[in-house]
């Protein structure tokens, strides 16, 4: 038999949503950073109507290369895997972050290598670049320059890390990276919001499909 899934986003070992159709899946999958998911062999089909009936050798076979995929993989190259009695393909897709909004379950679409061991002060609210600012995958100046984004470009605050003068910043549902907090200003009108809001550790999260 082949297994036919569509969809989804991969947390830990745990879905962050349920089943959307029979043959449907979707969550998240967290990508701990300094560590993988290690040898743990789980039903990655589980919740369909197929993944009840995998035999111990497919369920290892699909554990290996799933596991794998949502690692190292790279987006939108398919990694077949072949069990004893069935077969599939796992597809990772791009990368998300979770628990940055007041619904710890939105996601926003990320960069991959992104730096998200920090806890952050969250819902900070727009703010402005002012001068052309370079974007990095931590709060540092060691850290990687992802872009560089134009003095005057509007941004949300989606999290400033504690202890450090360093803001991670998004727009449109996309995490940028982190810039200096020294290169920001509140945006007009929203000079009088609150500071910030609650501390959260954020979460890397990665999309992927399987059939």
């Amino acid at each position: 038999m082949v297994l036919r899934f569509d969809g989804g986003c991969v947390v830990g070992l745990k879905k962050f949503a349920v089943v959307a159709a029979v043959l449907v899946l979707a969550g998240c999958e967290t990508l701990p950073t300094g560590r993988g998911f290690g040898a743990e062999r789980a039903n990655f089909a589980a919740g369909s109507t197929l993944g009840a009936d995998l035999q111990r050798r497919d369920i290892e076979a699909l554990s290996t290369t799933f596991l794998s995929a949502i690692e190292t993989g790279q987006t939108g190259v398919q990694n077949p895997w072949r069990g004893s009695e069935a077969r599939g393909v796992v597809t990772p897709g791009e990368y998300r972050i979770a628990n940055l909004r007041s619904n710890p379950k939105m996601l926003l679409a990320g960069p991959a290598g992104l730096d998200i061991r920090h806890v952050v002060e969250t819902e900070l609210g727009p703010y402005v670049l002012t001068r052309n600012s370079n974007i990095r995958l931590g709060p540092g100046t060691d850290a990687a320059i992802v872009e560089v984004l134009p003095s005057g470009t509007g941004v949300d605050g989606v999290g400033r890390v504690i202890d450090r003068p360093w803001m991670l910043i998004a727009s449109k549902g996309t995490v940028h990276g982190y810039v200096s907090q020294k290169l920001l200003v509140k945006a007009p009108g929203a000079e009088l919001t609150l500071a910030g809001g609650p501390r959260r550790k954020p979460y890397l999260c990665r999309a992927f499909t399987q059939r």
